[in-house]
C-alpha cells in the first residue's frame, strides 16, 4: 500500500512540475534572455565571457579551475561534492531536489540555442548543481571553481569536458572541452 501511494505522490508531483517556464525566464517570450538574441551575454560577441578569449574562464588553461588539477573540484577526489557519497547532495536519496517533484526548486532552466528548454539545473548546495533533462530524470552535475564558472560530471564522476560560464547577467553559457561555446545556455 505505502509504495503505490509513493507512486501515486511521485505521478502528482511530476504532472505538476510540467507547468509553463515563467515568462521571465523563458528566452522564446524575452529575446532579451537568449545569447543569440542579445549581444551582451553573447559569447560570440562578448569576448569577456568567452573562454577561447578569456583563460582565467578556461579549465584547460587555467589549473585551478581544471579538475584533472584540482583536488577540491573532483568529485572522485572530494566525497563532500559527489552526490553518490553524500546523500544530501543526491537526488536519488533527497527527492525534494528533484525540480518535477519540488515547485520550490532553485537553480537554472537549461535551454538549446533556439530557446526550447532541455532541461534543469538544480542547487544542491553550495558548491554542487544537479542536471536533469525536461522528464525530470537525473543525467549529470556541476561543480563550481573559484572563477564562479562549473565543470560538467556524468553520472559515473567522470568529468565529461563540458563547463559553463557566467553570461555576465544572470545565466549562463554552456562550452564543450575544445572551449567552444555549444548554443546551450542557461537561465
Amino acid at each position: 500500500m505505502k509504495l503505490i501511494l509513493f507512486t501515486a505522490l511521485m505521478i502528482l508531483g511530476c504532472i505538476a512540475g510540467y507547468a509553463q517556464l515563467p515568462a521571465n525566464r523563458n528566452p522564446l517570450l524575452n529575446k532579451t534572455l537568449s545569447p543569440v538574441e542579445n549581444e551582451r551575454i553573447s559569447p560570440e560577441k562578448n569576448l569577456k565571457i568567452n573562454p577561447l578569449f578569456n583563460w582565467n574562464l578556461n579549465p584547460y588553461s587555467n589549473a585551478a579551475i581544471n579538475p584533472a588539477s584540482n583536488a577540491l573540484i573532483n568529485p572522485k577526489l572530494n566525497t563532500k561534492i559527489n552526490p553518490h557519497f553524500n546523500e544530501v547532495l543526491n537526488p536519488l536519496r533527497s527527492l525534494s531536489l528533484n525540480p518535477l517533484i519540488n515547485g520550490n526548486w532553485l537553480g537554472y532552466y537549461m535551454f538549446d540555442k533556439e530557446g526550447n528548454h532541455k532541461g534543469y539545473c538544480v542547487m544542491a548546495d553550495q558548491m554542487v548543481m544537479l542536471n536533469f533533462d525536461v522528464k525530470g530524470k537525473w543525467v549529470g552535475y556541476m561543480v563550481l571553481t573559484d572563477s564562479k564558472t562549473y565543470n560538467f560530471f556524468d553520472l559515473k564522476d567522470e568529468w565529461t569536458g563540458a563547463f559553463a560560464c557566467t553570461d555576465s547577467d544572470s545565466g549562463m553559457n554552456i562550452f564543450n572541452k575544445d572551449g567552444e561555446w555549444t548554443g546551450e545556455f542557461a537561465k
